[in-house]
């Protein structure tokens, strides 16, 4: 059974880390746009009642604003993406790992 606990670690481990790369993301992007206040559409981004509703905000009300991003900033963000990736991978393996530990051992 503890190997339950090590998979649920793994899949919080992945969901905090998405949630952290979304965060620099966004806080690149609206700092590249000149969008005022870019630490709190980073923050907003990630809040809401459904989890995402502030980052659809985000997506809408900055079409208006032309991205000036420069090329390491555009570097930056592809590796903050392949680490977005990463984090995706880890919650896949998580949960699916304790799904199938959990069948094993006859919770379900």
């Amino acid at each position: 059974m503890w190997y339950i606990g090590i998979f649920i670690f793994v899949m919080m481990l992945g969901a905090v880390t998405l949630a952290y790369q979304m965060f620099k993301m966004i806080y690149l992007d609206a700092k590249s746009r000149d969008l005022k206040h870019p630490v709190f559409w980073g923050i907003f981004s990630m809040g809401g009642n459904n989890g995402s509703g502030g980052l659809l905000l985000y997506l809408l009300g900055r079409n208006k604003y032309i991205s000036n991003m420069s090329e390491t900033d555009r570097r930056v963000m592809e590796k903050r993406k392949k680490y977005a990736l990463v984090s995706l991978c880890f919650i896949v393996v998580g949960a699916l790992g304790t799904m199938a530990t959990a069948l094993l051992n006859g919770v379900f």
